[in-house]
């Protein structure tokens, strides 16, 4: 509740002249004159889109929920309701199955790798969501120049949002030159 209006991209800030308000139950639940109080409050402001201090800011209760998004910046949206995929689709338009399913090839994979890598649970979890396409569109753990794009801007260099690093990590990597083929157990079992 407030005196006077507040301009949307200073309601961010600490300190403002404003009474936070504990209603008991969701704004949309709550009467004009429950929301005013007594005696009534010229301005009163509620949060009707949920996200971070930087990104979201009260809205007086006849405003769009649009109103309060990303008021200090040149966008209306997150980034990540993209034009590259649609309802029902896998992130980045198409679903990345790595799994092979010839046997024969399966066999000569495994018998061109010169190193045999014992994954932890934490790595095991991160191929299987490779193999099954959890982490499409990714189709393999994450190069330099992919990882910094992700670190930076929590997007792929592509432009799709990746807020999550995806990367092979080895505690000890002497004996492996770049170019190795390895092959990737979990508990006993070839994976990948």
């Amino acid at each position: 509740r407030a005196q006077a209006p507040i301009e949307a991209t200073k309601r961010h800030l600490p300190n403002l002249p404003w009474e936070k308000v504990p209603l008991g139950k969701p704004f949309w639940q709550c009467t004009e004159k429950e929301l005013k109080g007594s005696p009534a409050a010229p301005i009163t402001y509620v949060f009707k889109s949920f996200g971070d201090i930087h990104t979201t800011v009260p809205v007086e209760p006849h405003e769009s929920e649009r109103a309060g998004r990303f008021v200090r910046q040149a966008k209306t949206e997150c980034g990540i309701h993209t034009r590259t995929t649609s309802a029902g689709s896998p992130h980045g338009g198409a679903l990345v199955d790595l799994m092979i399913k010839d046997a024969g090839k399966a066999k000569d994979l495994v018998n061109s790798c010169v190193k045999t890598v014992e994954l932890n649970e934490r790595q095991a979890c991160d191929v299987f969501c490779l193999l099954h396409g959890a982490f499409s569109p990714l189709k393999g753990f994450m190069d330099e120049t992919t990882y910094n794009a992700v670190v930076k801007d929590m997007r792929l260099p592509e432009k799709q949002l990746f807020g999550l690093p995806v990367t092979f990590d080895m505690t000890d990597i002497s004996g492996f030159k770049q170019g190795d083929k390895l092959l990737l157990k979990w508990k006993g079992e070839d994976v990948a």
